[in-house]
């Protein structure tokens, strides 16, 4: 008995074209790239809603400590 892999249909299944290889690494290569640009992206943002959090903190203290 040989060890071929068949389809349902009895027809011998050929290998998928290398050129498939090819692409899902470009994929993979893209992608990893746009996940790096949201990831710092993400890190901008957080910088951004702290440091703004930060100056209404500072704007309540000096508020309450200089009461003008």
């Amino acid at each position: 008995m040989k060890g071929d892999v068949v389809d349902m249909e009895g027809r011998p299944r050929r290998d998928p074209a290398p050129v498939s290889d090819f692409w899902f690494a470009q994929m993979d290569v893209r992608l990893g790239k746009i996940e790096f640009v949201v990831g710092r992206l993400e890190k901008q943002v957080w910088l951004i809603v702290c440091a703004a959090f930060a100056l209404v903190g500072i704007e309540v203290v000096a508020a309450l400590v200089g009461g003008n």
